[in-house]
């Protein structure tokens, strides 16, 4: 639940930025704990996210790393071109991020650790609102600038290992980060009054636990099942908690069918009890994917798309819906892979409508 001592300001900006007029971040950000990450690799997002719970890069499923052989490191950086249009005031903007970096390799007696981090919320955001106040018995002209930078990194060390036909996976996370939040009130009428400013650190932190499981049901044929909980969101400033939030639990499963080495397909379903993280406008989340990966050797091409929900809106919960293509380039006999992917997406709700591109890359080195 929330705890009301946070600072005027603060609050205000919280509430009052959905009315943003222009954005240099997402505006579905400001909401709420912010907008969930997305625990994929780059070759993963290609297709939609349909093949993370079997990709060894990715980190959605603990057991997806099982059929790692050697030391392998990857990291990911994604660049956005978006644009918001809210009730007909657009807004344009490029953003950037390195998302996602894990580090994995086998141990002993078929156990494969891996350990690195994610965004697991995106708390980013500078909104800027024009509106009139009566002061004084008159009316008065003013700027709010209201701003987030940070978020919340999910570090995780997991291990994974197969039993015949089975393989199983389990995970630990620390959930950590910092969001620095600025709320400016400046008058047009600056011979009158002054501008006001308050800034803030808020730090987050926070636990969870993760398992999974896949099974080989038949010959190119897999099944992964994933469930993971956390605990609760604690946020504070200058060492005072200031907000407790409860975190969801996640489950979800996943198919693939790969019919050929040239070609595979795939499908999955996330469901998150986002509900419970806030007092008002939170809401379950279910999203889906739904994706292909054909050719083999070093140029692969994949596809997918994907849709669901956000957590947090003002009367539904948001939707998104996103198509996505990419490619891979294998260099010196598998020891370096790079991969791009190139993703279209849409978000409604409240509102607001975003557009916009994404470029993904994606670096693997086995050394």
């Amino acid at each position: 639940m929330r705890d009301p001592r946070c600072g005027g300001m603060v609050v205000a900006l919280l509430a009052g930025a959905c009315v943003a007029a222009s954005a240099q971040d997402s505006p579905f950000n400001v909401r709420g704990l912010g907008v969930p990450g997305r625990f994929e690799s780059v070759r993963a997002r290609a297709t939609g996210g349909a093949f993370a719970a079997f990709d060894q890069l990715s980190v959605l499923s603990d057991v997806a790393v099982v059929d790692v052989t050697s030391l392998t490191a990857t990291a990911v950086g994604v660049a956005s071109f978006l644009t918001d249009d809210l009730n007909g005031v657009r807004g344009s903007r490029r953003t950037g991020r390195f998302p996602l970096f894990q580090v994995s390799g086998p141990l002993w007696h078929g156990v494969v650790l891996a350990g690195g981090f994610t965004t697991y919320l995106d708390r980013s955001y500078r909104v800027v609102i024009k509106d009139t106040i009566t002061l004084g018995g008159s009316g008065q002209a003013v700027t709010d600038n209201l701003s987030s930078d940070g978020g919340v990194t999910d570090i995780r060390v997991v291990a994974a290992k197969r039993v015949g036909r089975i393989a199983f996976g389990a995970g630990v996370h620390l959930l950590t980060g910092s969001a620095r939040v600025l709320a400016q009130r400046l008058f047009s009428d600056t011979s009158a009054y002054r501008s006001v400013t308050q800034t803030d650190e808020i730090a987050f932190t926070g636990m969870g636990g993760s398992a999974s499981a896949m099974v080989n049901v038949a010959r190119g044929l897999a099944v992964t099942v994933y469930g993971r909980s956390d605990t609760r969101l604690t946020s504070q400033v200058r060492t005072a908690t200031v907000a407790v939030n409860d975190l969801p639990i996640t489950i979800g499963g996943a198919v693939r069918w790969q019919p050929a080495p040239e070609a595979g397909f795939a499908a999955a379903v996330t469901r998150r009890s986002w509900s419970s993280a806030a007092d008002s406008g939170a809401f379950n989340t279910t999203s889906w994917s739904a994706g292909a990966q054909l050719g083999s050797g070093g140029r692969p091409f994949r596809f997918g798309v994907r849709g669901g929900d956000l957590p947090f809106g003002p009367r539904r919960a948001p939707r998104e819906f996103a198509v996505a293509a990419g490619t891979g380039l294998t260099l010196a006999g598998g020891r370096g892979v790079i991969d791009l992917t190139l993703e279209r997406l849409r978000r409604t709700g409240g509102g607001l409508t975003e557009t916009g591109w994404s470029v993904l890359f994606g670096l693997t080195v086995r050394p």
